[in-house]
């Protein structure tokens, strides 16, 4: 269904002197608009490989922040071999134990995996099973799991996961689980995939890429600068339902029933919470008209609750014209050029952390706007986000925020 030209631009990133470059997905919903049914059946093609690579095998699957973190929680949601999901992240979560790992070649290159209930899952780590008098034993406990496999949308030369390998390998010792890679792209060299398969280090992708593919690209474009949202008129947000002195003011939806998915979970906890979301979301949206166009915005690492709730909104109304993507931290440089993938960049303060500077790309006007957020201080961020949107054209703003990322669940 997928060709590879479907799948891969290459954009130039902003004062990043380790890698000059990255490569934008236009299906994958994080940077550029998609529909989120087209990106869900990107992703089913991983599901495929895993159930055809691990048949018999339970996995879990680790989705890398920020960019993978949908990929990997559609690989959990829908794939029968997947028993458990977490996926990485650069906040900080309230009880945390973390395994810190480097990627070395990002914009923000710390890492974190937090692992409460790994040791419900993978057994006690090494050095705190079985023994008299702390003695260690390496000896295999019972898992849950047969194999961790790490989600991404693009491997270049994967050495971010296999730091994160080591770290596991050294916690658990024997005990450590097989892994494996799944990504939509890779572009590892032959010696490099060799290097991985002989560590026991299987990789499966939908396309697979020469290294550096299309990297010269970059320096053939003029770039432009980003846009900059003003300070905005608009009243404080009110609650759905309240009243409002502007027909335009955006509304906000609160709703329960959260589980973090920066914690580790079963599959099937993830896709019942997902499931209730997706439920008390489209129960609470206002009326559509006919035709209309909807924008599902995710934020930074949340992104595959918004990317349901689209799916379901063009299930349910197919004459909807339903488009999602993301907020990130990726500062990306952008060019009026056409066939150069990114055009428009908005800077702006974050829905998580206001001191932390944010991106969003390529906004276009829609009809109803909804942003889908799990932070609990959006207040901040929130007014130089609306007049993005308003400068693209957006009147009717909701923001759905879905419980607090700091914390592992709330009812």
């Amino acid at each position: 269904m997928f060709e590879l030209d479907d799948l891969i631009r290459v954009a130039k990133r902003e004062n990043n002197f380790r890698r000059k470059y990255l490569y934008v997905n236009p299906l994958q919903g994080k940077h550029m608009p998609v529909s989120p049914g087209i990106a869900l059946k990107l992703f089913s093609g991983l599901r495929e490989k895993l159930a055809a690579r691990y048949p018999g095998e339970r996995l879990l699957v680790i989705g890398f922040a920020e960019t993978a973190t949908a990929i990997g929680s559609s690989l959990a949601y829908g794939g029968a071999n997947v028993s458990h999901y977490v996926s990485t992240t650069r906040e900080d979560l309230s009880g945390a134990a973390y395994l810190v790992f480097a990627e070395a070649h990002s914009h923000a290159p710390e890492q974190r995996l937090s692992l409460n209930g790994f040791a419900g899952v993978l057994g006690d780590p090494a050095g705190e099973r079985g023994g008299n008098d702390g003695e260690k034993n390496d000896g295999m406990t019972d898992s849950k799991v047969d194999r961790i496999v790490f989600a991404e949308d693009e491997v270049t030369t994967g050495n971010t996961i296999m730091n994160l390998v080591r770290l596991i390998r050294e916690r658990w010792g024997s005990g450590s689980p097989a892994f494996g890679i799944a990504s939509v792209l890779n572009s590892m060299t032959d010696a490099r995939l060799s290097e991985f398969a002989a560590q026991g280090v299987p990789c499966d992708y939908l396309f697979r890429i020469p290294f550096e593919y299309r990297i010269s690209s970059v320096d053939s474009y003029s770039y432009g600068s980003p846009e900059k949202a003003g300070d905005t008129e608009d009243p404080a947000p009110n609650d759905r339902g309240a009243k409002s002195d502007r027909e335009d003011a955006t509304q906000i939806i609160r709703l329960g029933n959260y589980r973090n998915p920066r914690f580790l979970s079963s599959s099937a906890d993830l896709r019942s919470r997902t499931d209730q979301f997706v439920k008390a979301a489209l129960e609470r949206l206002p009326d559509l008209k006919p035709g209309a166009g909807v924008l599902i915005l995710g934020t930074e690492e949340l992104m595959f609750p918004g990317l349901l709730l689209g799916a379901a909104l063009e299930q349910r109304r197919p004459d909807l014209r339903v488009r999602f993507h993301a907020t990130t931290r990726s500062p990306i440089a952008v060019s009026r050029e056409a066939d150069y993938p990114l055009h428009r960049r908005w800077d702006l303060p974050g829905l998580y952390d206001p001191g932390r500077r944010t991106f969003i790309y390529n906004l276009d006007s829609y009809d109803e706007a909804f942003i889908v957020t799990d932070s609990c201080f959006w207040q901040q961020g929130l007014p130089c986000l609306e007049a993005a949107l308003r400068q693209a054209g957006n009147r009717r703003i909701t923001l759905i925020q879905w419980g607090d990322f700091r914390y592992e669940e709330q009812l």
